[in-house]
């Protein structure tokens, strides 16, 4: 459960929010920064779990104490989790705004919290980012019967790698986009996907991928 409420206002912040599949509820941000980061990690295989707004952390500046809610808690798969701060990179170049963030860093790796500030140079980096909005279609809209991991599996079995197109004309278009969507069929999304990119069955476990 969320411990902030996010409040709609006029004016230039723009608020909402979007369903997320693997929570199976609606998911807030509070800027279209925000937004564009939960998709990583809704997308992410390697995200189990995540919630938005998780908790309120009260830290020491040095003369009082003060109060900072995170934009999201992720849990991965290696069965750690991570605290995640979304910031436009220009606003953490203000000299009180990066003091801030170093004294709650600075408190967080003190408490055992691994910590983690995204900025739009991570979060909207290319090609992976025009991948992912491509796949984010077929990830909340797969086609009807898609394969189980072991029906891909058995499908793709005595193959290390195929190509995208090899897949699609196995599996059709719909449903070869929608197992990389899900971590079925893994692609390296830090190149164009194309009908020529190379695809593998997910090593699983520690390995699965995370996109931020």
């Amino acid at each position: 459960m969320r411990v902030r409420k996010v409040v709609t206002r006029r004016g230039r912040h723009i608020r909402g929010d979007s369903p997320s599949k693997k929570l199976n509820r609606m998911v807030v941000w509070e800027s279209p920064l925000e937004k564009d980061a939960l998709m990583l990690v809704e997308l992410s295989p390697g995200v189990i779990s995540y919630q938005e707004q998780p908790e309120e952390v009260i830290y020491w500046d040095g003369e009082r104490m003060c109060r900072y809610v995170p934009d999201v808690r992720v849990n991965l798969c290696d069965e750690t989790s991570l605290l995640i701060e979304v910031k436009p990179a220009e606003e953490l170049k203000r000299p009180v705004v990066k003091a801030k963030y170093q004294r709650i860093a600075l408190y967080l790796q003190e408490q055992g919290e691994h910590f983690l500030i995204l900025t739009e140079h991570e979060i909207r980096q290319e090609p992976q980012f025009s991948n992912l909005r491509k796949l984010q279609h077929w990830y909340k809209h797969p086609p009807e019967h898609l394969p189980s991991a072991k029906g891909v599996a058995a499908t793709l079995k005595g193959h290390d790698y195929a190509t995208l197109q090899e897949c699609m004309d196995i599996f059709g278009m719909g449903v070869a986009y929608a197992l990389i969507a899900k971590g079925l069929l893994i692609a390296d999304l830090s190149l164009v996907l194309t009908p020529a990119s190379l695809v593998h069955l997910p090593e699983g476990g520690n390995h699965a991928a995370i996109y931020f």
